[in-house]
């Protein structure tokens, strides 16, 4: 046992008393199934009618993250051992991509696949991007990166919010190009769509997008996510309850909304996806016109005259 953690003087059903080893406090923790006569299930039901599952979680079960809202994804607790699975070999029929971009919060980037009628995250990389060389190099390295249809990012990565080195305004998303990242695809923002997306996923007994080991921060993210609290009488009166997600350690779940909103097809040729940065006009993504051009923002390109036109015909 840890010399820091405390001593248990004594626990029994409903109530646990401890003593902190470094300055000798002794605290008391007393559940309301202390009391035999409230271990019915009848008591229980009668207490938490009118009451949201974070206020009977937050005044009777005394669980301090419940002050921070509802859980905005409970399957996380109920079929935990069904979505997050252990790491293996998921080679699916389809790869596709999921980035958030941070410099001083974590970047996100995510791989996802489709098997047997399943989608899995299988594969991350989950930091601060201080440096974007390193962190292209970083997302080459992966493994699955030949093999990605397209990496659906945040919008806000196509914004002219930064500069080249001569000092000319460049989008973030530009200098990813550069060094060779060349598969963006501007991301959708709409949380309620995303929401209701993962719903479906995960209301069947077998879930339908599934989570590898190997993504722990994508994990931990959707487990502690949780609804903006409105939960006071003044709040409720100028919002919903439960009306948006709590914008805090949500970079992986972020890069996940940008994935599922772009309505990833397992068929579809990532080619039909709009693509509105320069990597449209260098490689050819787009619309494809009737004399074989590929058309974004204007721009044209002409597939006979393209490097890989045997491949995009």
């Amino acid at each position: 046992m840890n010399d820091r953690e405390p001593e248990i003087i004594h626990q029994s059903e409903g109530l646990t008393i401890k003593r902190n080893k470094l300055n000798r406090f002794v605290v008391a923790t007393l559940f309301y199934y202390a009391d035999p006569a409230k271990r019915k299930p009848e008591w229980a039901r009668t207490v938490r009618a009118g009451m949201t599952e974070s206020q009977w979680r937050k005044e009777y079960e005394i669980d301090y993250l419940a002050q921070f809202g509802e859980k905005v994804f409970p399957e996380l607790e109920t079929k935990r051992d069904r979505i997050v699975v252990p790491s293996g070999n998921y080679d699916g029929i389809a790869f596709w991509g999921g980035f958030d971009y941070g410099a001083r919060n974590p970047s996100s980037f995510h791989v996802y696949t489709y098997h047997d009628g399943v989608f899995y995250a299988i594969w991350e990389l989950y930091k601060p991007c201080h440096n974007i060389p390193d962190f292209a190099k970083e997302i080459r390295s992966c493994p699955y990166y030949p093999r990605l249809k397209y990496i659906a990012s945040d919008p806000t990565l196509f914004d002219k919010r930064t500069h080249s080195v001569d000092g000319t305004p460049e989008s973030v998303a530009n200098l990813f190009i550069k060094e060779g990242i060349t598969k963006f695809i501007r991301g959708s923002q709409d949380e309620t769509t995303w929401l209701a997306t993962l719903r479906k996923h995960w209301e069947p007994d077998n879930p339908t997008f599934k989570i590898t080991e190997d993504c722990p921060n994508m994990i931990r993210e959707f487990e502690r996510a949780t609804f903006e609290d409105y939960s006071s009488d003044r709040m409720k009166q100028q919002k919903n309850t439960q009306e948006g997600v709590t914008d805090k350690d949500n970079h992986a779940m972020d890069d996940n909304k940008y994935f599922f909103n772009s309505q990833p097809a397992t068929k579809a040729n990532y080619l039909l996806k709009q693509a509105t940065d320069k990597a449209a006009k260098w490689y050819g993504w787009g619309a494809k016109t009737k004399r074989g051009e590929f058309i974004d923002q204007g721009y044209t390109v002409n597939l006979n005259q393209h490097p890989r036109r045997k491949e995009l015909q």
